[in-house]
């Protein structure tokens, strides 16, 4: 080995040691004496002697210290080998002009020189207009790209004389109209900057779907209400592209009429209704900012190989950031799913019913990269408005990926338990629940000629329990899973995604709609959903009132315990009437004050008490904090008659397993003509990843 030290460290003594810092990151080193001896070291530490020349005529106690401490900085990026450097292939001349970029890439890379070379060989594509354009045309000559091609016709085509060993290449006018064109005019170079002052939107996704489909790097900047769309730098090995990151833009913005007009794909005005924030100074800042980002890809330094950010630059106070995304499945340039077919549909169910359980750590920790005020799937927003006890109250923004139009903007998940964790995993399980079952990829459908090509039954719409308003999106179809004979069958997929027959979206959660922490819990939720609706459906058809709970003398969890405690000490006059119904699936109605507050049906008694009682604490917490953000939607009466006044005490036996659950219920269900099955939610493959377990159940009439 032949140390060199880098050239862009800084090290200075502190208390009992030292202290280096450089492009990779700060190390603090014990020892009194090590400054001095760093200082002798790096005039000799400059690649022209081995660590055996630097040692020799040393002790062995010496040579050991020397070496250790070698070992150390070249370990943290302070040290670095000179024994595989190649010979500079910078020209001469052209050295001490490209020093500091030598000596900035060699923080990070052996050889400096080769990835400078790369960099500066890259046939580079300009387009764009404005200042903009012209600051990154002066910019690239001024870096020294060997080949440029640059748009001729543009209104601000000025630039710099080019070095001799530049060639420019002026194309005359692009192609637009012409993909085909265009496609062709993309193959003859490396990578395309695209750079434009107006948001000219349907250019910025046609140069992102050529670029990816042609394996070519690409960088765009677009300006937007007083904002600077820097990236992502879109390359082959990217899992998302430019379109991804866009779609997560429209998706979370704030006011959909107002925004998305000016963020839609559709071609915008050529002359913008106000004049464009940039000036000279800017679009340098904006220009550099594009080609660094291109130098680091080609010179492989940091992260760069990684799926890269798109960057917000606020142009009111130069502040940026970089925000990570999720690939974006309804992208027409990087996603190109197709419907399943009946083998890969039934090896899709049996892997999620064989995926083990996941535990709250484990999807707190993955849904992380998923959330994000901007490109998120998600956003969690701040409850510190919020009174935290007894519940502790937890919110998440959901984002709408569909565009559909708001009914009340944004649409907020609330969720109030006695554990902190368990308030943010439910209300994170429910906002994964209306994600999923919003977004739809027609791709992933079968049309109706398709389905009757497959040998699986087709359900008709009319077979279903609440069936879908008829629409022409009825021509489509979607497989789904029997939960009886364990076969798949094809639904109307109106029937499971609503977004193809509305165009608003829904306050409340289509009907089957769960999650789980495995498969089993999720169907079984689904089928819960179902049972509690028929039960509340069914009250007034009762001859007989309903008993109240005899909550003194009724098993109940210990957080079931606590809750009743607490709703004493709030002085909560509460009342419980056992309303399960025909099904036999325990279900209650909570009533104070003569007012019925929840219902709540589990397969469990206690848990579904435990449940109903914290809704009451939830209510009670909201009108005495006077925060109506949390507050428990008002159910349907529970006419006064049925409220009777025998006294039981619930005794609902059922399995511990949800897999047994499972089974119960369809049997439940069963033995009243109802016959059910179930759709995966996994339109978007990034959130059906981290979190599988999200279905719709249907229920049907007859047996299939």
């Amino acid at each position: 080995m032949r140390p060199k030290f880098q050239s862009d460290t800084c090290y200075i003594p502190f208390q009992d040691g030292i202290y280096l810092r450089n492009n990779h990151g700060g190390l603090m080193l014990k020892g009194k004496s090590l400054y001095g001896l760093l200082q002798h070291l790096i005039p000799i530490l400059d690649g022209g002697a081995s660590v055996e020349e630097i040692t020799d005529g040393l002790n062995a106690d010496q040579r050991q210290m020397i070496v250790n401490l070698i070992e150390k900085l070249s370990a943290h990026h302070f040290l670095r080998n000179t024994e595989q450097d190649q010979p500079l292939s910078v020209p001469l001349s052209e050295r001490d002009a490209y020093a500091p970029d030598l000596a900035f890439i060699a923080s990070f890379q052996e050889n400096a020189a080769r990835s400078l070379m790369r960099f500066l060989g890259q046939r580079l594509l300009l387009i764009g207009s404005g200042l903009c354009f012209s600051a990154l045309v002066d910019a690239s000559l001024q870096q020294g790209i060997r080949y440029i091609g640059v748009d001729a016709t543009a209104p601000t085509m000025r630039h710099a004389k080019s070095a001799p060993e530049q060639t420019i290449r002026e194309v005359d006018a692009l192609p637009w109209d012409d993909e085909a064109a265009l496609r062709h005019l993309i193959q003859d170079f490396d990578a395309v900057l695209y750079v434009s002052d107006q948001p000219v939107l349907a250019r910025a996704r046609l140069l992102n779907r050529l670029c990816r489909h042609q394996q070519r790097v690409l960088m765009q900047a677009i300006v937007i209400d007083n904002h600077v769309w820097i990236g992502p730098l879109v390359h082959p090995a990217a899992k998302g592209c430019w379109e991804c990151a866009w779609r997560r833009l429209q998706s979370n913005l704030i006011s959909l009429s107002d925004q998305l007009p000016r963020y839609a794909f559709e071609a915008q005005p050529a002359d913008p209704v106000e004049p464009p924030c940039v000036t000279r100074s800017t679009a340098g800042l904006i220009a550099n900012r594009l080609l660094f980002e291109l130098f680091r890809y080609c010179t492989r330094i940091g992260d760069a190989q990684e799926d890269t950010p798109i960057i917000d630059l606020d142009l009111a106070t130069f502040q940026s950031q970089s925000l990570a995304f999720q690939p974006h499945p309804l992208c027409q340039a990087d996603q190109a799913p197709v419907a399943a077919t009946t083998p890969q549909f039934l090896d899709r169910l049996r892997s999620l019913q064989c995926r083990p359980a996941i535990d709250a750590e484990e999807f707190f920790n993955s849904i992380m990269p998923c959330t994000d005020e901007r490109l998120g799937l998600f956003t969690l927003t701040s409850a510190e408005n919020f009174v935290q006890m007894p519940l502790t109250v937890f919110q998440v923004n959901v984002s709408n990926p569909m565009l559909l139009e708001h009914l009340r903007e944004p649409l907020m998940i609330t969720a109030a338990d006695l554990d902190a964790t368990a308030s943010g995993l439910y209300a994170s399980r429910t906002a994964c629940e209306r994600y999923l079952a919003e977004i739809v990829d027609q791709r992933r459908l079968l049309t109706t000629k398709q389905a009757r090509q497959q040998a699986e039954p087709m359900i008709a719409p009319d077979r279903f329990i609440d069936p879908a308003p008829l629409a022409q999106a009825d021509e489509l179809w979607t497989w789904a899973f029997n939960l009886y004979s364990a076969r798949a069958c094809l639904v109307p997929a109106p029937q499971v995604f609503y977004a193809l027959h509305q165009r608003e979206r829904e306050i409340a959660l289509p009907r089957g709609t769960a999650s789980g922490m495995d498969w089993y819990e999720a169907a079984c939720h689904g089928l819960l959903d179902w049972c509690h609706h028929l039960t509340i459906e069914q009250l007034t058809a009762s001859a007989q009132p309903y008993p109240r709970v005899d909550l003194s003398h009724t098993a109940l969890s210990a957080t079931g315990t606590h809750l009743a405690r607490l709703l004493e000490i709030a002085d909560v006059q509460l009342e419980i009437y056992n309303v399960t119904g025909p099904l036999g699936v325990p279900t209650f109605a909570f009533c104070v004050d003569d007012r019925i507050i929840a219902y709540s049906t589990h397969c469990e008694a206690t848990q579904a008490l435990q449940v109903g009682m914290q809704r009451v604490l939830q209510h009670y917490q909201s009108i005495q904090y006077q925060q109506p953000a949390y507050a428990v939607t008002p159910p349907i009466d529970l006419p006064r008659n049925l409220r009777g006044q025998q006294v039981s005490i619930p005794d609902y036996p059922c399995p511990a397993a949800w897999s047994d659950r499972l089974t119960w219920l369809l049997q439940k269900l069963r033995s009243h003509h109802l016959y059910a099955c179930v759709v995966p939610l996994d339109h978007d493959p990034a959130l059906a990843e981290i979190f599988p377990f999200v279905v719709r159940v249907l229920l049907i009439r007859s047996e299939v």
